[in-house]
């Protein structure tokens, strides 16, 4: 890999991109030897978890803003630990529904109503993005050490659910190889967050160029 990132014109874009690329060179790392190189922890620690707590961010702004069904959000509350009793119609199953989104998210009593950071939101739009294109990488562009070159296998999230999961899949496997848990080539969990960042990368390094 090239020292320097060519520039997008895009600062934040830019930001992405060497976050992504650190994090992959990260992980490569640590299949290769069993440990993260001097200071991978603290860039895990500083760069990478807070770009994946960013898109989570942006993922609670976006479903509270979004038209997601009753069944969906019931489905991402019982996720999130919270019990709750049966409605007597539609509106109070709504109204249960979005206190105990704002219990999951720690929102909640008397605040301003103000619009989501667009660094969130850009966070996590780029990471649906990365999830979307994913099982199309080409194969000289997958660069997990084992198994076939392809991610073809990795579905993309469905729904907000699914999505919901495939955020907290990346956050929990960052903390694993933060605390010093060494993956095995074959963990499906750890294929997946280091598919995302290698997709994440060739998007942010390859996405906007030129094609003439």
């Amino acid at each position: 890999m090239a020292n320097e990132l060519e520039t997008s014109g895009f600062a934040e874009f830019d930001r992405f991109g060497l976050v992504f690329r650190r994090a992959r060179a990260l992980l490569d790392a640590l299949l290769v030897t069993g440990d993260l190189p001097d200071g991978g922890t603290e860039v895990l620690a500083t760069e990478t978890l807070p770009h994946i707590e960013d898109v989570e961010a942006g993922f609670r702004a976006w479903l509270r803003a979004g038209g997601n069904d009753l069944a969906e959000l019931r489905h991402l509350v019982l996720h999130g630990g919270l019990g709750m009793p049966d409605p007597r119609d539609a509106g109070e199953a709504r109204a249960a529904l979005v206190e105990a989104m704002q219990a999951i998210s720690g929102a909640g009593g008397d605040r301003a109503i103000r619009p989501a950071p667009v660094r969130r939101l850009a966070a996590l739009e780029h990471a649906r993005l990365v999830f979307a294109l994913l099982p199309s990488t080409p194969a000289e562009e997958v660069h997990y050490p084992a198994g076939l070159r392809t991610y073809a296998d990795i579905v993309p999230p469905r729904t907000p659910g699914e999505l919901s999961m495939r955020i907290e899949e990346l956050e929990r496997e960052l903390w694993w190889v933060a605390s010093g848990r060494a993956p095995r080539a074959g963990d499906a969990a750890y294929r997946r967050t280091y598919g995302f960042f290698d997709a994440a990368e060739r998007l942010s390094t390859q996405g906007l160029r030129s094609t003439d």
